[in-house]
């Protein structure tokens, strides 16, 4: 059973830390990630007060347990010698919406075709009020933290009015008041999917920036603004002209691009300088050469090409030797990637993306973080930042990604939100051990 965080205020000792401090502390813009960027301290102590970190060190170093901070007032948690990171950063998500698709998912096991597609999911979420969409929220977002995430990009685009996604960006700035659940940054998704009351890609990005990309930079919480950029669906100039808008209305850019073809969205996400550009299975060379240049983060999501079987996987050795950084995301949506957990994707990653045991780790928190532009307080143990922390049933870092199908997280904690805190869920005793 996963604990979850009660008290803001607790130190843990006897870790295997994966402070990943070097990674943070460098400014080359280098994609590359070796074992000595995880920052590893062992015999490490965390000491947490109000859900931010106070001082990390390592005994083994200074040769005393607590040189730094007296730990008499604190709940102390030995983990003996259990990994400690920091809390999982998925970087892509669509995890608020109504209804499922599983008749989808049959339909696709007997080899036939989809039928509801987000069609369905559209007219499933526009039928629900703000409550309810926070109460599912609310369910979603406590499993992916049992499962490590402790910060996680969402976004709309399951309503396509003006109504529809101002409700589920203010939905996603309630969830993210809530001291229990992760972080939530928020993405307008607008240029999604065309809605059903649309025939015309070029009408609904009209409709777009009249009307619903005013009402939703009003309310000033989307972080980012999100575009659908494939073949028969945006085309690079409907999603350009969308992101454009956004961005003079003060969002910052990211880019659903060549995913399920080679269609020009890698390009597009470079010459706006986006954030991220997510997906990315068919990119080319000029494609990996131009958001290097760029500087764009690539956020890979290795579960949705493996649901939908996809001829070609997210070139992820390419982009990281070409100095492309990347961060790994699960696309948890219902359609095309029903996962919330990063632990099955980190295993994708080291299987089938060739991605190394550290460059899988500094992809789900502090390459991600990046992408989010979370990095001054996500993805790294460190005195000062939020207490959104990770501990596995396990004293070796390298089996992240190694199991699948397994919860390895024994607890999480999120840290303070701006003055709520959180820790462990434990009684007043004073040891305790994973």
């Amino acid at each position: 059973m996963v604990r979850r965080a009660a008290s803001g205020s607790y130190a843990i000792v006897n870790a295997t830390a994966l402070t990943m401090s070097p990674l943070c502390a460098r400014a080359d813009g280098d994609a590359r990630v070796s074992q000595d960027d995880l920052g590893v301290l062992h015999g490490a102590t965390v000491v947490v007060r109000d859900g931010i970190i106070k001082d990390v060190w390592s005994k083994l170093d200074l040769g005393a347990p607590f040189p730094h901070e007296d730990l008499s007032d604190l709940e102390v948690h030995d983990v003996r010698d259990a990994v400690v990171m920091p809390g999982l950063v998925d970087a892509h998500t669509h995890a608020l919406f109504a209804g499922d698709r599983v008749e989808d998912f049959e339909a696709l096991a007997h080899g036939g075709t989809p039928k509801l597609g987000i069609a369905y999911t559209v007219e499933r979420t526009r039928s629900l009020d703000e409550p309810a969409l926070i109460e599912l929220g609310r369910q979603r977002l406590r499993s992916m933290r049992e499962h490590g995430t402790t910060t996680a990009e969402i976004k709309s685009g399951y309503a396509l009015t003006a109504d529809g996604e101002v409700k589920l960006i203010r939905a996603m700035a309630a969830l993210d008041e809530m001291s229990d659940l992760p972080h939530v940054v928020a993405t307008f998704c607008g240029a999604h999917a065309l809605p059903p009351e649309f025939t015309s890609y070029d009408a609904f990005i009209d409709e777009l920036i009249k009307h619903i990309t005013p009402a939703v930079a009003a309310l000033q919480i989307a972080r980012f603004a999100d575009a659908f950029c494939e073949r028969g669906f945006f085309s690079v100039e409907q999603s350009r002209r969308f992101l454009e808008d956004c961005k003079a209305r003060g969002m910052q850019l990211r880019l659903h691009a060549d995913e399920l073809a080679r269609s020009g969205g890698a390009q597009l996400a470079a010459r706006l300088r986006c954030t991220s550009a997510d997906h990315l299975n068919f990119a080319g060379v000029d494609d990996i050469r131009a958001l290097r240049d760029a500087g764009t983060i690539a956020v890979l999501c290795p579960a949705t090409a493996q649901y939908l079987s996809l001829e070609r996987l997210a070139p992820a050795r390419a982009l990281i030797d070409a100095g492309v950084p990347v961060a790994l995301a699960t696309d948890f949506n219902p359609g095309t990637c029903p996962c919330y957990s990063l632990q099955e994707v980190a295993h994708l990653a080291r299987r089938r993306l060739q991605m190394s045991a550290a460059e899988t780790i500094a992809a789900v928190t502090t390459i991600a973080a990046r992408s989010l532009e979370a990095n001054a307080v996500a993805g790294c143990i460190a005195p000062g930042r939020p207490a959104d922390l990770v501990v596995l049933e396990t004293t070796d870092y390298r089996e992240f990604g190694y199991y699948f199908g397994v919860n390895l997280v024994a607890w999480t904690a999120v840290g303070s939100k701006g003055g709520t805190g959180s820790g462990l869920p434990l009684t007043g005793r004073k040891e305790t051990s994973v």
